[in-house]
């Protein structure tokens, strides 16, 4: 494994750690809101839209892995956990757990 998948790989998996957690506060705020404070909360999820820069990062770092020539199954892997972290991020898991 080159070095352009194991950054990709790691800067992968820490944006699904922080999607993850980012998703876990949400959906503790939402259970505890009322009324139009739950109104609030899809705000509060664009705001926590920024950090997809990571898992686009992640992204790039996976294309630019093709064009290096590296293994099939590490770039398949670094596509995935990047697509991944992407969508754990942008969808509102939140609203589906309550």
């Amino acid at each position: 494994m080159k070095l352009i998948s194991k950054i990709s790989i790691i800067i992968s998996l820490i944006g699904i750690f922080i999607a993850t957690s980012i998703q876990y506060e949400l959906f503790e705020g939402f259970k505890i809101a009322t009324g139009k404070t739950r109104s609030l909360y899809v705000i509060k999820h664009l705001m926590q839209l920024d950090y997809v820069i990571i898992g686009i990062t992640s992204f790039i770092l996976s294309i630019i892995s093709i064009f290096k020539k590296e293994k099939m199954k590490t770039i398949i892997l670094t596509l995935s956990l990047s697509i991944l972290s992407i969508l754990i991020l942008i969808m509102e898991l939140w609203k589906i757990l309550q």
